[in-house]
């Protein structure tokens, strides 16, 4: 779960968003990439974080913010194994391709965002032990579908793309933003994404990357009360009953 935080008429609040919606935001921004990605790349952004599905519906309390746990405060022995299943969903619903590109994306994060040297010691082994499994299971789903590295490296690349630009949308990175972008040449170039000031959800992204003259994504989303919960069975009252609101994000060229 992420959280978009917003002072709207001076008043504070929260949206909480799940990881599933996150990444269906993801589909929707490649849906529209100017190079059309093919229908298995698109699948995978739409579901990459399908293994997030089952702690979405129950998430984890944190008695420090009186909220669910921010999907980053949950450590790597708790989602590695999460992430494996959804890997196995993915295989049992969709087949290798889809689950090929879910797992590398497990590893790209487990790589580029874990400091395994600094995570509890149970949190590194489940990284590793990621890596280590998911890896082979890459590799031989690669060779059974003929797919060679650089077509591989640029369908990650921009299902990572994807992400990262949602992730900005929904609230959990803070903007400008630089995220490179792949072509089909091996190269990459570089985006820049600017909150628009005074226009909450609004942004720019330049160069433009989409096919029309502009861009709204949407999910639904669940608003949090100013005040945090005081425990966990509060949360789950809440998680029961929230309003449910419509949040859409609006892009247009830099």
């Amino acid at each position: 779960m992420l959280f978009r935080e917003s002072s709207a008429d001076g008043a504070a609040s929260a949206l909480a968003i799940s990881q599933p919606a996150h990444a269906w935001i993801s589909g929707q921004l490649l849906r529209e990439w100017a190079e059309t990605p093919d229908a298995g790349l698109l699948l995978a952004a739409e579901q990459h974080d399908i293994g997030w599905l089952d702690w979405e519906v129950s998430p984890s309390f944190d008695a420090r913010t009186g909220r669910p746990h921010l999907f980053r405060a949950v450590g790597a022995a708790v989602h590695a194994p999460m992430w494996e299943a959804g890997v196995e969903r993915a295989l049992g619903a969709w087949g290798r391709r889809v689950a090929l590109l879910i797992s590398r994306h497990g590893s790209l994060i487990y790589t580029r965002y874990v400091d395994r040297h600094r995570a509890a010691p149970d949190d590194a082994a489940a990284v590793d032990r990621y890596l280590q499994e998911q890896g082979e299971k890459q590799s031989a789903w690669a060779r059974s579908l003929g797919l060679n590295a650089a077509a591989l490296e640029h369908d990650s690349a921009l299902l990572a793309l994807s992400d990262t630009l949602s992730l900005a949308l929904c609230g959990d990175l803070k903007t400008p933003i630089d995220v490179e972008a792949p072509d089909r040449a091996g190269g990459r170039r570089s985006l820049r994404l600017t909150a628009r000031s005074h226009m909450p959800a609004a942004f720019t992204l330049s160069p433009w990357p989409f096919r029309g003259g502009s861009l709204v994504v949407e999910a639904e989303a669940r608003t949090l009360p100013a005040t945090g919960f005081a425990t966990a069975t509060e949360m789950r009252a809440w998680l029961a009953a929230a309003e449910r609101v419509v949040f859409r994000a609006m892009l247009t060229p830099g």
